[in-house]
């Protein structure tokens, strides 16, 4: 009987590679780090990759049907924590040749994202910027798992439309606001505009889960149920007698945290392509948001920065020769705070980098960074800084090492993370000079 299964598997296999194509790959970048210092000791033994964590490796199993109609892919990630999905596993159909359909992961969907990356980003990222160089211009539609419309009425034009999708039904202002729309149109010989509306719907003051699960007071003159849980029958009496709505939730908690949402960001962006070996980006966004949203959101404490008003980005690449490129990049994000006599300002935080990439030989390269960071709140500048040595092993893998630092740590980071050296431990220490000595280890297959 075994045996029978085992044939049968192998002829469906056979036949289906017949009618489709089925490819498999894989990817890894590990940056084992030996020795560093978070400026009071030396420090041993870390393992992480670039965007931190542990020892991570992508494996990708991708199906396409011989028409072109349909397709699917199996991207795992495998770690020391185990094994997980990546970012963009699904499947995909295209009913007419203009329109594709992916229901799954969302991450870059569509190719929109505007990207600049360079030093650091592939090394150890010291937690010194608050605009990663993936999306430094342009964040593209990325909205987990969902469902995602690629539409390309012509080549040079391309509509992304992309809805999250939970595990269950959910009120419409969540799944609904949530949702993206952003353009791409190419201009041939000059580059591409983009533009878009990508929702991070949110809620300040009381929360709907709040309200469901707690029904307390959440401003004045609201009933206090005291309740710190509720059973289904607790909700079905109070949908009954008017105090929740038909999903359970205490009305008037529902009406106070309405007073203070975030709907999403608008974005726009373009990439110039015109000259040769040259290539620049520039793009900003804007937060669309009621006005107390700024406020209850604390700006400018240190926390938040994944809440900012305002974002500007810039950034550009340029052979000088074929064998040597230097990069730079910049960005803004402006806050709404609170200043000591009641009134608001914006306080800015401003990024800097600058780097460069020079092959050796066709064997050995050299490159290396600056980034600056320059927090709100009258805080100190950061600075960090990467020379590395990348030698190829083959032609798909390769092996480097580097020499990274950091000064001026502190805990008052402007990012949703303190400013910190992650490999070293190193944080809360704004005289000190940290760095690590990473081994880069590379390859794809």
């Amino acid at each position: 009987m075994k045996k029978l299964i085992g044939a049968l598997a192998l002829a469906a296999m056979v036949a289906t590679s017949a009618f489709a194509e089925l490819s498999f790959g894989g990817w890894v970048r590990t940056l084992p780090t030996f020795v560093g210092s978070d400026g009071d000791g030396i420090k041993t033994s870390a393992l992480t990759a670039s965007w931190g964590g542990p020892f991570w490796t992508r494996f990708d199993a991708t199906w396409t049907s011989d028409d072109g109609k349909a397709g699917a892919a199996i991207r795992l990630n495998a770690d020391a924590g185990g094994v997980g999905l990546h970012d963009d596993v699904g499947i995909w159909l295209k009913p007419i040749d203009m329109i594709k359909i992916q229901i799954g992961g969302l991450d870059n969907f569509g190719g929109l994202r505007g990207d600049l990356c360079y030093g650091s980003w592939d090394w150890v990222r010291p937690n010194n910027w608050v605009v990663g160089d993936e999306g430094l211009t342009f964040d593209g539609p990325q909205n987990g798992q969902g469902l995602g419309l690629l539409v390309t009425p012509m080549d040079a034009l391309k509509i992304a439309v992309t809805l999250p999708l939970a595990n269950q039904i959910q009120r419409a202002d969540h799944g609904f606001g949530n949702a993206s729309i952003a353009a791409a149109y190419t201009i041939d010989g000059i580059g591409t505009i983009k533009a878009g509306f990508f929702g991070k719907y949110n809620i300040k003051a009381a929360t709907y889960a709040d309200a469901r699960t707690g029904y307390y007071t959440v401003k004045d003159g609201v009933k206090d149920f005291g309740a710190s849980a509720l059973s289904w029958a607790d909700v079905n009496d109070k949908v009954a007698k008017g105090d929740a709505d038909s999903w359970g939730y205490q009305k008037e908690a529902v009406a106070a945290a309405d007073e203070c949402k975030r709907y999403g960001k608008i974005e726009a962006a373009f990439d110039l392509t015109a000259v040769d070996r040259l290539f620049v980006t520039v793009g900003g966004s804007f937060t669309i948001a009621q006005s107390d949203w700024f406020k209850k959101a604390g700006m400018g404490t240190a926390k938040d920065g994944f809440n900012e008003m305002v974002k500007i980005g810039a950034g550009a690449s340029y052979g000088i020769t074929e064998a040597f490129k230097v990069s730079a990049s910049f960005a803004m994000l402006m806050f709404s705070s609170e200043v000591k006599n009641g009134t608001k300002s914006v306080d800015p935080v401003m990024q800097f980098g600058v780097g460069a990439d020079y092959a050796l030989s066709d064997v050995f390269g050299i490159s290396g960074d600056v980034r600056m960071l320059l927090p709100n709140n009258d805080k100190d500048a950061v600075l960090s800084f990467l020379v590395g040595l990348n030698g190829q092993v083959t032609s798909n893998a390769s092996l480097g090492i580097g020499f990274q630092g950091l000064v001026g740590l502190g805990k008052d980071s402007p990012n949703d993370k303190e400013l910190n050296f992650p490999v070293v431990g190193a944080r809360d220490k704004a005289d000190k000079f940290a760095w690590c000595v990473p081994i880069k280890a590379q390859l794809s297959f």
